[in-house]
């Protein structure tokens, strides 16, 4: 990596919710060699514990995780 820039990496997982909605959580800097089958569990797990409220229903399937990675270049 070049002075001036800056990599950043971010987990989305992404559910379906009761009401055919989308809803996603995302974090900041997960940990390196993280596997799929990791994040399906976690997944999983949010879904049967009902962790988290949102207005378009209970989160009720896995739709998707990916990690994004990204570059910032700094120029002035």
């Amino acid at each position: 990596m070049k002075e001036g820039e800056d990599m950043a990496r971010k987990l989305t997982m992404s559910f379906v919710t009761s009401l055919g909605g989308r809803s996603s959580i995302a974090l900041d800097e997960p940990k390196a060699g993280l596997t799929g089958a990791e994040v399906r569990t976690v997944m999983e797990t949010v879904i049967s514990n009902n962790l988290f409220n949102t207005t378009k229903g209970d989160i009720s399937a896995v739709k998707a995780a990916e990690i994004v990675t990204t570059t910032k270049e700094t120029l002035i």
